[in-house]
């Protein structure tokens, strides 16, 4: 799925449809948004939005006033990380909404000074009343009337452009879009196009989805525990040699269909397994020597009468890697749980263990400013080798110079060095040496190349790094976005995981998109301290402790930012090792140099 959205089938329908640069841009951005294998700063999950933040403090103040969860002290950090994420949005609604946004910026401040003045008394019936007064639909209705101007007017600034593709694209997943079902879609809209806006947020209609059940050939009661569900024994050595089922069956099986209200038929299958697995909870409980569980295969039959067939999304890989080559002690039951979070269906418990996974490696709630300032510091990391990535996978003669600047190795075309990227990217730089000059400089006008070629989305990237890089202020003020963006996750992972498995809660709004983040901290996290105890090992060093590590990376990045405020530029910036044991952040060396 990866990378599709910059597939040669797709650029050639933008060009058919003659779009310009924006409007690629616009839904290129959309589309990574929703690509389930994009990183945590790429993923609607990860991104700074108003719309998301309003949804999450509605559902914290109208449960702290029905079940006192989250508790006072912890619903004042999920308001102030709230009011960070929409003050970072603000700009966007200047398209629409900011009357709106507006009036749940004051909610919540008024929130914030009740808890401030009375703590742990704070009233209940003020948190309801706020509740009451926060519309996120309203908010995303908004955005929806953003279509319009990102379509239609070039002149959108470039920075802001991208804030509102970011909104437009969590609006979407809200809304229930699958992005592979949204690719193909846009595939054939593009061919007779029409309003964008109902290809993007379509009305959710009824579907039927059919998943086979296996170990047992009859579920007594389903019609009771889930209205309007149809079932029927299977038997393998019924089925057609071709029926879609055959490697589905396995022993006693029971095929379910369910009908599921959607807006599209890869969401509809993955709400009926979701309600399906719900289900089978009372049956497990029921028949506590009988495993029973949801084979991957799917059947959707739409409104339309087209039938969608289709299996559980899982990336395969030819080689597969160890997070390092040793057991690291303090990280076995945080890679153990975090496992486990990955293979749970239900998103709240995903979440929740997700939240483990961090808590396993010492993180508690006081710390969580630490490790946001840590995630900062490796999202720039992952972003600029995205970058590179998706240049890298254009045309093979307009990049060859790229690539013989920056190479890349391995199986997993692994960056030889990610500091030599960034030299490429920032065109202020002073090389030593005459060659080198060249060299750069034919990397540099490749990329702008590639860029140009492709359009889009990708000379987007481009052209805002190459900006973020040119102004060390705005960096840092980037990084303090994406921190601000990570502890906003963070928080809410915690008030998750109470609501989970202290509250008892099922189900919130964007609890899918909650999952999917912690499960993204969690490998985040488990990727630094696996670096970093990688690191130790090869010089014979005792192993620091996760907590210390997060203590003296949140230093680090409270360093770097001072630095790049004062600095003025980035020239000295490296990213090679930025979250690794060594203090070499600030001093990148050309190539010429270090060879």
């Amino acid at each position: 799925m990866r990378y599709q959205y910059l597939d040669a089938r797709l650029r050639q329908a933008f060009d058919d449809a003659k779009l310009d640069r924006g409007q690629r841009a616009l839904l290129q951005g959309v589309l990574r948004a929703l690509d389930p294998d994009a990183h945590l700063g790429e993923h609607v999950a990860g991104l700074n939005s108003a719309f998301l933040a309003v949804t999450r403090a509605q559902v914290a103040l109208d449960s702290h006033a029905t079940e006192d969860q989250p508790r006072w002290n912890l619903l004042r950090r999920i308001i102030a990380t709230s009011l960070a994420c929409m003050d970072a949005a603000k700009p966007a609604y200047a398209h629409g909404g900011a009357k709106v946004l507006a009036a749940a910026r004051r909610t919540l401040l008024n929130v914030d000074a009740a808890i401030a003045a009375d703590g742990h008394k704070l009233d209940p019936q003020i948190t309801a009343t706020a509740a009451a007064k926060l519309d996120p639909e309203a908010l995303a209705t908004a955005v929806k009337g953003w279509i319009a101007p990102l379509w239609d007017d070039p002149s959108i600034e470039l920075p802001l452009r991208a804030r509102m593709i970011a909104e437009v694209a969590v609006v979407v997943a809200v809304h229930g879009r699958d992005g592979r079902q949204l690719r193909a879609d846009l595939l054939r809209w593009l061919k007779n196009p029409g309003d964008l806006e109902d290809v993007l947020w379509p009305e959710p209609r009824r579907h039927v989805v059919a998943l086979v059940v296996r170990g047992a050939r009859v579920l007594r009661h389903l019609d009771e525990l889930l209205p309007q569900a149809r079932q029927e024994p299977l038997h393998r050595n019924r089925l057609p040699k071709d029926d879609f089922l055959k490697n589905a069956v396995d022993g006693s099986s029971v095929l379910v269909r369910l009908p599921v209200v959607a807006a599209d038929s890869h969401t509809a299958a993955l709400l009926g397994r979701r309600a399906l697995s719900e289900v089978l909870d009372q049956y497990a409980a029921g028949e506590r020597l009988t495993q029973l569980d949801i084979a991957p295969v799917w059947q959707v039959s739409g409104p339309t009468g087209r039938v969608t067939r289709g299996s559980e999304h899982q990336r395969t890989v030819s080689n597969a890697y160890p997070l390092t080559a040793h057991w690291p002690a303090e990280l076995r039951s945080a890679m153990r749980v975090a496992n486990l979070a990955r293979q749970v269906d239900a998103p709240m418990a995903s979440a929740g263990l997700a939240w483990s996974a961090l808590e396993a490696t010492g993180l508690d709630p006081s710390k969580i400013g630490w490790l946001a300032k840590v995630c900062a510091l490796q999202m720039l990391r992952q972003h600029l080798i995205s970058l590179h990535v998706i240049v890298a996978n254009h045309d093979t003669e307009l990049r060859k110079p790229l690539h013989a600047y920056v190479p890349a190795t391995g199986v997993k075309h692994h960056l030889k060095s990610v500091d030599a990227w960034l030299e490429v990217l920032v065109e202020h730089n002073r090389p030593n040496e005459q060659l080198e000059a060249a060299q750069i400089k034919a990397a540099q006008q490749a990329v702008t190349a590639v860029a140009e070629d492709e359009g889009g989305l990708v000379q987007d990237l481009v052209e805002l790094w190459r900006t973020r890089l040119a102004d060390a202020k705005m960096l840092a003020g980037w990084l303090r976005e994406q921190e601000d963006a990570a502890a906003a996750v963070l928080e809410w992972l915690y008030v998750t995981r109470n609501l989970a498995f202290h509250a008892g809660r099922f189900a919130t709004p964007a609890d899918e998109l909650t999952a999917h983040a912690g499960q993204a901290v969690a490998d985040l996290t488990l990727e630094f301290l696996g670096n970093w105890r990688t690191v130790e090992r090869q010089r014979g060093e005792p192993e620091t402790s996760a907590v210390d590590v997060y203590r003296r990376l949140a230093q680090r990045s409270d360093q770097l930012k001072a630095r790049l405020k004062r600095a003025g530029s980035v020239r000295r910036l490296s990213v090679e090792d930025i979250s690794g044991p060594d203090e070499k952040w600030w001093s990148r060396k050309s190539q010429t140099a270090k060879s």
